[in-house]
């Protein structure tokens, strides 16, 4: 009986799990079918009410995306939104460029600074140490919105306003902080004995930081890499405020413009955020392991 009664308790529990990660699975899942679907539908389409969440044989297009990629206007929409198509074409691939490039440059300062910095906070003990690090996960707790102001009128001092660079000054601030905290917890759990080793070969600090430490802790680098770059790459209150022109405006500031627009066209809206998408799943899919490792390594001081 008291068997019975155990197992009915367990699969209750069991049950409820996965009713719970199906309620979760489809809260995610459906505004992004919902984009998609928006994406592939004309125009027209997607005036009438009520909305249909997919595309059917009538309704479907590639239109939107063939505009993005080759910049020819859809036909099927009215002369304003045709007009809204051929403005919104100079801004959207050079969008995603600028944030790819931002990405990339945030994502090696990330791994050249980080590297060495979480390596000595691993491995060394020095006069406040620990206020240190305290001090750098603390910035990762300060909101965008309270320092984008200072940090306006600090790049418009010494020229930095609307540039990649100014960008990547502040992305990089902003990302480093985390990277040093998760590289110093893999630093943590590899033993010192393989760099004391390698120096007692002859090895300097630094080329057993790279040849010996920097390969232990592999799937740690690549997981605050990718981290690094999704952070960077879609970021939106910096580049709001610090960008004004195509030079260094990137795809969340382009996109947030286009549907700010009267004669918007949805379906356009729709089909740029699902190409910017693109990146940043590509590499979680890729690195999905590493990012999990990342994720889930015990940070301690």
């Amino acid at each position: 009986m008291f068997g019975n009664t155990l197992s009915a308790r367990r699969l209750r529990r069991r049950v409820m799990v996965y009713v719970g990660a199906a309620v979760l699975l489809l809260y995610s899942l459906v505004p992004v079918v919902w984009m998609v679907g928006t994406s592939l539908q004309k125009e027209t389409a997607l005036r009438l009410r009520p909305l249909s969440l997919l595309p059917n044989a009538q309704t479907f297009t590639w239109g939107n995306y063939a505009f993005i990629l080759t910049g020819h206007v859809p036909t099927d929409v009215g002369a304003s939104i045709q007009a809204k198509y051929v403005l919104s074409g100079t801004f959207i691939l050079p969008g995603i460029l600028n944030s790819i490039v931002i990405g990339i440059a945030v994502t090696i300062i990330n791994v050249v600074l980080g590297l060495p910095a979480a390596h000595v906070f691993s491995r060394y003990r020095f006069w406040g140490d620990r206020k240190v690090l305290l001090g750098l996960l603390a910035t990762t707790l300060m909101p965008a919105i309270a320092i984008v102001v200072p940090m306006f009128i600090l790049f418009r001092s010494v020229g930095l306003l609307d540039t990649k660079e100014g960008l990547v000054a502040v992305y990089a601030a902003t990302t480093l902080p985390l990277t040093i905290w998760l590289l110093k917890a893999y630093f943590d759990n590899v033993p010192v004995e393989y760099e004391e080793a390698a120096r007692m070969d002859g090895c300097g600090y630094l080329r057993s930081l790279i040849r010996v430490a920097a390969p232990l802790v592999r799937p740690g680098l690549v997981a605050v890499a990718v981290l690094a770059f999704m952070t960077a790459y879609g970021e939106f209150v910096f580049a709001s405020v610090l960008t004004a022109t195509l030079a260094s405006r990137t795809e969340t500031v382009v996109i947030a413009n286009i549907a700010g627009a009267l004669s918007a066209s949805r379906g356009l809206i729709a089909a740029s955020t699902v190409v910017c998408f693109v990146p940043p799943i590509v590499l979680a899919i890729v690195f999905r392991k590493q990012i999990m490792a990342g994720l889930t390594t015990g940070l301690h001081l």
